[in-house]
This record gives C-alpha cells, structure tokens and sequence, in this order.
C-alpha cells in the first residue's frame, strides 16, 4: 500500500473531526467512511456534519460494521478516551485495520498491563498498527523536549510549561474531562494522565525508564463567577488547572513537566522549554502558539497517516513515528 492509496475513515463529528476533513483535502488520502456515536446523526453526509460541502460519504453509527466492512486502511479516531475508544482498538487489531488517535501518547502509561499485552498481540497477528499522537499539546512537552535531549552532554534535566487559554474548549471535554462548573477538587485526572504519559516519553528519550513520575498541583477553582467556554462557572467550581508531573532519578529532579489551562490566560511565551546539560549548558525554547488547539491535534493525527506505514505491527507511542 501506497500512501496515497490509504482509504481513511474518521471516528467522530465534532470540533477535531472537523478539522481532521479539513486537514485530509490536502493530501493524498481518501475519506471512505464515517463513523458517529450518535445514531440520530447516522445517514447525514460526513462533509456537512462538519460543517463543509458533502463529500458523499455517509455516515454510520455502525463502528464493528464500518471497521469490518474493508473499506477502510487506517482509521482516524476523532471520540473520547473510554469505552468507545478501547472498542476501536480492539475492532482494528482484530481486523488488520491501522489506527490514529488522540486519546494518549504513551501505550505503557495509559493502558494496563494486560490489556496492553492483548492488543499487541492481536495487532500482531493482523498486521494493525495503532499510533496515539496526543491532544496538544502534546508535542510541545513530549517529542519536542525528547528530541532537543540529544543537543546536549548528559546527563540532561529537562522543565516545560504549557499554558492554554481553554475558551476554545470543546463542552464535552472541559465537562466530561475536566470537570469544568462542578464541585471537584484535587488532580485534573485527565491532563495528569497525559503529562505522565509525555514525562515517560522525555524519560524514555533520557534512558530514565521505567521511572516513578509525582503529581503535584491539580484543579483550580474560581474565585468569581465566570464563563469558561460554553459553561457558566460559579465561584469555588472548577474553572480549569495547573497540573504538574515530575520524574527524579538519584534524588536529581531530571523531568518536570506543566501544564496550565484557564480560561482567558495571556501567557508570552505559550510555551517554555529548558534543558540543562550535565556540564551546565543550557538551551531554551520559547515559542507562541495557536490559541485553537484543535487544527494542531489533528495536523498530528493527519500526519501520522504516511509514518504509521513504517512501523511493525502493535501499539506505539508517537516517538516511534519518524522525525522527517
């Protein structure tokens, strides 16, 4: 198979649906399927669910049917992490379908041992191969910082901080994720699950694996009414988080990752990195970034189509991919 021969199908209808179309008219790929979770939006064409000209593609809520049917190479899943998201995977390893998601970046962090094992032995046996390529900012905190690693002497120590303005925010996930305008405190769960996993990839790239990784920070409430995206905020409800990972080795702090996101946050610059070398040498990286995270999620995603071909079968995090 050739890349421009790849039949995509994409999982979803919202907001990085919506971009992964968008991002898919510049390529060589083909749209041949749609799948959406919700069955009322089953028979609309995929091309004006997202808000474009139809491509004549309709839409199924028939995820083992689409995957089964062999019209598709790769799918493009564009949902939420859970149930849904571990049925994809299960249906394309069992049926030698490749898959692309957002959902985490590091198979060892995010999926158990044994569930890991199954899958990898499935896809094994059919050929699939499934790629996590992260929500950004992934990137940013994880491949980025791992692949910087090697500019400098060891043993090198590496900080990064993230901060997003999260107006821009899908409902489902300030809500459903994040907990956005209800009364939870402690560890934004979500965000610190995939700082873990970005903190095991810089880890990974520092030869500091398998290594313990701390938590610190967490949910942040409002101390004011406000409005967060679509969601009315009550004073002492969740307005978003400043969370924060760290990897130690030796007692030296080596990893320490953060990610801040509000709503209406200026930060200059969006996004720090600093390494320190093992002689002292330094190197920073400052960078502005779009505010709208979503047509960068699913540049990644998109990206990763042609890279996907170059790996074995099985799961892999997204530095598996090749750089170039």
């Amino acid at each position: 198979m050739t890349s421009s021969s790849v039949r995509v199908g994409i999982y979803g209808s919202g907001r990085t649906a919506t971009e992964l179309v968008a991002a898919l008219r510049d390529t060589p790929y083909r749209i041949t399927a749609s799948v959406v979770h919700a069955p009322e939006r089953a028979g609309a064409d995929l091309g004006e669910l997202t808000g474009g000209p139809a491509l004549g593609v309709r839409a199924t809520a028939d995820l083992e049917g689409a995957i089964r049917s062999g019209d598709i190479d790769l799918l493009l899943y564009a949902g939420l992490s859970g149930a849904g998201h571990e049925q994809a995977m299960a249906l394309c390893a069992d049926q030698g379908v490749d898959m692309v998601h957002a959902c985490f970046v590091h198979p060892e962090v995010a999926l158990e041992a044994e569930a890991r094992r199954q899958l990898s032995e499935r896809a094994a046996a059919s050929g699939a191969r499934i790629v996590g390529t992260g929500m950004i900012p992934g990137l940013w905190l994880d491949v980025l910082p791992a692949l910087l690693t090697s500019a400098l002497p060891g043993p090198v120590s590496v900080r990064a901080e993230r901060t997003s303005d999260i107006s821009s925010w899908g409902v489902d996930v300030l809500r459903g994720e994040l907990g956005v305008g209800t009364r939870q405190t402690g560890t934004a769960v979500h965000i610190e699950a995939l700082l873990r996993e970005s903190a095991r990839m810089v880890a990974d790239a520092l030869a500091l694996s398998p290594a313990a990784a701390e938590s610190r920070g967490g949910l942040v409430s409002a101390t004011a009414d406000r409005t967060v995206g679509a969601i009315d905020v009550r004073e002492g409800e969740v307005e978003g988080f400043r969370q924060e990972v760290v990897v130690q080795a030796h007692g030296v702090e080596r990893v320490h990752l953060t990610w801040n996101g509000l709503a209406g946050v200026g930060a200059d610059p969006d996004v720090e990195l600093r390494l320190t070398g093992g002689d002292g040498t330094e190197l920073t990286v400052r960078a502005s970034v779009p505010l709208d995270p979503y047509p960068g999620t699913a540049a990644r995603m998109v990206r990763a189509v042609g890279g996907v071909q170059a790996l074995p079968p099985g799961l892999h995090p997204t530095s598996a991919l090749a750089v170039a």
